[in-house]
């Protein structure tokens, strides 16, 4: 029996570079410029104009951090689905950056700030994160899967939205303690 290859850090360089030509050439001649490329960009520029007009001025920094800590952290989940083929994204607003940038970067913080913002209280945020947790599985995903802007291949609808949940309640516990930490340096 014959040892099994172990591919080399240069050898997994070259199919990334043809990897990323092929990227590249589809995004160039089958992607930018179509309407999911118009509707992606509006969709990563309309959601701040929305936020910026009901943002509480007075709590901005903490909000706006909140909303960086939800972005970080559902880009890196995001990449990690990709890059184990659990879902991909067919189309991108741009070639080179991986996977949805549009709804990792927009989306998703500006709607979890809005949440922070109106839901101060943990009961009242677990329960609009049930319910942004459903829309995102059960009526955003799908209209995406059909306008064919997401493709599920080992991952299913429930599974994300117990993720979103998951996901959002994790960003809420660690962002408190992040909080409560600086309070308490403050009075000391």
């Amino acid at each position: 029996m014959e040892p099994i290859h172990i591919p080399t850090y240069e050898e997994i360089q070259e199919v990334r570079r043809a990897l990323s030509n092929m990227n590249l050439d589809h995004w160039l001649h089958k992607e930018v410029f179509t309407m999911t490329w118009w509707f992606l960009l509006f969709s990563s520029i309309a959601p701040f104009i929305v936020w910026w007009k009901l943002v509480d001025r007075e709590r901005f920094d903490e909000i706006f951090s909140f909303g960086l800590l939800c972005g970080i952290f559902a880009t890196i989940l995001d990449v990690m689905g990709v890059d184990l083929v659990l879902w991909g994204y067919p189309d991108k607003l741009f070639s080179m950056i991986p996977p949805l940038f549009p709804a990792d970067l927009c989306v998703i913080p500006v709607s979890t700030m809005l949440m922070y913002q109106i839901f101060t209280r943990w009961r009242s945020f677990f329960y609009a994160t049930v319910v942004w947790s459903f829309v995102l599985s059960f009526v955003i995903e799908p209209i995406f899967v059909y306008f064919n802007m997401f493709a599920l291949h080992n991952w299913k609808h429930m599974y994300s939205f117990f993720a979103f949940i998951a996901f959002l309640l994790f960003c809420r516990f660690i962002f408190s303690k992040i909080q409560k930490s600086i309070r308490q340096k403050a009075i000391a």
